[in-house]
């Protein structure tokens, strides 16, 4: 039987409670033992460390190693004929793959196997740029991303190792960055007037999300969620959107929070969309909290409503409706119910907004202020009129904090109601030096720092004191 892995806290933590369970005669020496054995003592777990760290470092001096040897091949490469360029590019593919099969199908060494898999990974997407450089293609050079990656896949999915998944998430991202950044003009083939927004990545990081869920991988699914973030974050690029890709942005953030409140409390594979979430909705609130970005985009009037950007002024609005709609409808269709099979869909999905009802409402408040902001402007309002998003920022800004405090709380986890509190400060801040700051000047400033200082002071209190509760 394959033991379970503990973190070091857990493990003394077990330990002392088995001591005390001893005791108290609530289990026997024989049964304490037993208990132990299912789990790692501690030189399992120290050799586990060492072997992890040992893999990571080899890992790095084999992705050098692939980079001396395409230096190498490059510095002999115009000398070389181009048949002898086609049968080394080959040759050295196939000698790379067939030496991990071999490592890991006759020698049995897994872990080497997969090493010498991510350096014939490496000699793949060198082997595209050098083939087309002998033969003098000049292509679409993002297609060499893409196609690197594709290659790369088969790889990732049947290997055991997140070192391919790295530069599998690594070559998506890169791929959409320079398709939509250095060639978002040249269009969508399919349908005539769309932007190129690189339309294919969600299809090619959907495996990757499954075999990090069929694993049980976190370290997977902090890869992959970036990437699809990331690319939704693009579109704003794409589509030429400008200042409504704010919006744009703190609504994937919205989005994230509800995709990591449906996994169960105290699952990690949920802890990356609640990070990135949290990140990119502050991120987003920070601006929106002051009217200088209201302001300044009321300036640029005349640019906005006398250009081809007008068009596409609501598109935003309309998007994040569309894709709260579709968060929301599938986490009700995929989340476990534990009422059992008898409720149907609509009675799931007002479950899913009765517990997530803050996440899709960071969602709504920013279509709300997208709606708003577009709609000021096309009524031609330029320097006014700003108080009501401006109100709703703030609004949404505090209830994130408080929801951040209450998660932390709920799952009795220090950094979600530190990031809360830290939120709170910067809410608190901001605001004084927006409203107050000439006003009060440095007394001011003195006073505001005080009571933030005196809140935090508090807060760690009450923590400390809950934690003594829990645990004593």
């Amino acid at each position: 039987m394959k033991k379970r892995i503990l973190s070091d806290r857990q493990r003394r933590w077990l330990q002392t409670e088995l001591a005390d369970w001893r005791e108290q005669g609530i289990v026997s020496p024989q049964q304490t033992d037993n208990i132990l054995a299912r789990y790692e003592n501690t030189e399992e777990a120290g050799a586990r460390k060492r072997s992890r760290f040992t893999f990571t470092i080899i890992g790095l001096a084999v992705l050098l190693f692939g980079a001396a040897a395409l230096l190498l091949m490059g510095y002999n490469w115009q000398g070389m004929p181009r048949v002898a360029k086609f049968t080394m590019v080959f040759t050295v593919l196939a000698a790379t793959h067939g030496a991990g099969l071999y490592l890991r199908f006759v020698r049995g060494a897994r872990r080497a196997s997969e090493l010498v898999f991510f350096l014939g990974c490496l000699f793949f997407g060198a082997g595209i740029w050098l083939v087309a450089q002998a033969f003098h293609l000049n292509a679409h050079y993002p297609d060499g991303f893409w196609w690197w990656a594709i290659g790369v896949l088969p790889f990732a999915l049947c290997l055991d190792t997140l070192l391919i998944h790295c530069l599998y998430a690594g070559l998506l991202a890169a791929w959409a960055g320079t398709e939509i950044l250095g060639y978002r003009h040249l269009g969508w083939a399919l349908v005539e007037g769309w932007p190129n927004g690189a339309f294919s990545l969600p299809l090619l990081a959907l495996p990757g999300l499954a075999w990090a869920y069929r694993r049980g991988s976190a370290g997977a699914v902090w890869l992959y969620v970036p990437v699809v973030a990331w690319w939704v974050i693009l579109q704003s690029f794409s589509w030429d959107l400008d200042w409504q890709s704010v919006f744009l942005i703190g609504s994937v953030g919205a989005l994230l929070l509800i995709v990591a409140e449906n996994h169960r409390p105290g699952n990690s594979l949920g802890l990356p969309y609640r990070f990135y979430g949290v990140l990119l909705t502050a991120g987003a609130l920070v601006p929106l909290s002051t009217d200088g970005f209201f302001r300044e985009i009321a300036r640029g009037y005349d640019y906005w409503w006398h250009s081809a950007w007008r068009t596409l002024a609501f598109a935003p609005v309309i998007a994040i409706l569309v894709l709260l709609a579709v968060t929301l409808a599938l986490t009700g269709l995929f989340k476990p119910d534990p009422a059992g099979s008898a409720r149907g869909p609509g009675e799931r999905l007002l479950d899913v907004l009765r517990a997530q009802w803050l996440p899709a409402g960071l969602a709504l408040a920013m279509a709300f202020m997208g709606l708003w902001s577009a709609a000021r402007l096309h009524s031609g309002s330029t320097a006014h009129d700003w108080v009501v998003p401006l109100i709703v920022a703030n609004i949404a800004t505090i209830a994130l904090a408080l929801w951040l405090m209450r998660v932390g709380i709920r799952d009795d986890r220090g950094l979600p109601f530190a990031f809360g509190v830290f939120c709170f400060v910067l809410w608190a801040v901001c605001c004084y030096c927006h409203l107050f700051g000439g006003f009060g000047g440095i007394l001011g400033a003195a006073l505001m720092f005080a009571i933030c200082g005196s809140a935090l002071l508090g807060l760690g209190m009450y923590w400390r004191k809950r934690k003594e509760v829990r645990h004593g």
